[in-house]
């Protein structure tokens, strides 16, 4: 795209450590496919055009007005995954993104239904947006997510009533917990099979097939034996972050 430009020393950086990730991910799984989002959040549009470049489409971001600012100034097919905290006042300016691709982070029937509102306002025609309801299988308190059968099983049957047009369950979506995920590697993560069952439960009630969005940088290759359908890698592929305030997208 006119205007990003990057160094041949940072492509070859970058391809190196994306290919490296990829074939590790490949390596791990046998039968269903895993989707390696490349989580760009706090860096530049320069990165993630390197990758583009390379023939990647699927990036994640955590917060809304970064991914605003990216989605304006990068490729119109790339597909956007919103990974961050979700706030119910900010689901309107989520939807307005063409090319905002899925949510994976619906942890209330409220921000569900707005979501599903601002949509239909703001890109009727644009399509649904896949969405991940949030399990916090870990029940830590600074963790977002649902635990409650009940609140998880309402907004399933949201997103399978006729008022849920302008977005689409896509699947469940969890963090481990710190310590939980820099255990022993063959061991298996207790966060990751609560998802699996929370899976086979809303699966056999509701008629899913619902995909697993589990494992980052730490603990990706544990996620995958234990079925995820998507890892999130940030770090091991862009580097370390910058802080907040000094990051900058151009």
């Amino acid at each position: 795209m006119p205007g990003i430009t990057y160094t041949e020393e940072r492509k070859t950086q970058l391809i190196s450590q994306y290919e490296e990730i990829k074939q590790m991910i490949d390596a791990e799984h046998s039968t269903n496919d895993v989707l390696l989002l490349a989580v760009s959040k706090l860096k530049p549009v320069s990165d993630i055009q390197i990758l583009y470049d390379h023939g990647v489409r699927q990036f994640g971001e955590n917060y809304v007005q970064e991914l605003i600012e990216k989605a304006e100034l990068l490729p119109k097919d790339i597909e956007w995954h919103f990974i961050g905290g979700l706030q119910t006042n900010k689901c309107k300016d989520l939807a307005k993104i063409p090319n905002l691709y899925s949510v994976e982070t619906i942890d209330s029937l409220k921000k569900a239904h707005k979501l599903n509102e601002a949509r239909g306002k703001s890109q009727p025609d644009a399509p649904a947006i896949l969405c991940d309801v949030q399990i916090n299988t870990s029940k830590e308190n600074q963790k977002s997510g649902l635990f409650e059968q009940e609140e998880i099983f309402k907004i399933i049957e949201f997103f399978q009533s006729k008022e849920a047009k302008y977005i689409k369950l896509n699947g469940l979506m969890t963090i481990g917990s710190w310590d939980t995920s820099h255990e022993d590697a063959d061991k298996e993560n207790a966060d990751f099979a609560s998802l699996s069952n929370w899976k086979k439960q809303i699966d056999a009630k509701f008629n899913t097939n619902l995909k697993l969005s589990m494992g980052m940088s730490a603990d990706y290759k544990q996620a995958i034996k234990q079925g995820s359908s998507e890892v999130r890698i940030g770090t091991d592929i862009f580097g370390v972050r910058p802080p907040k305030n000094e990051a900058k997208i151009i």
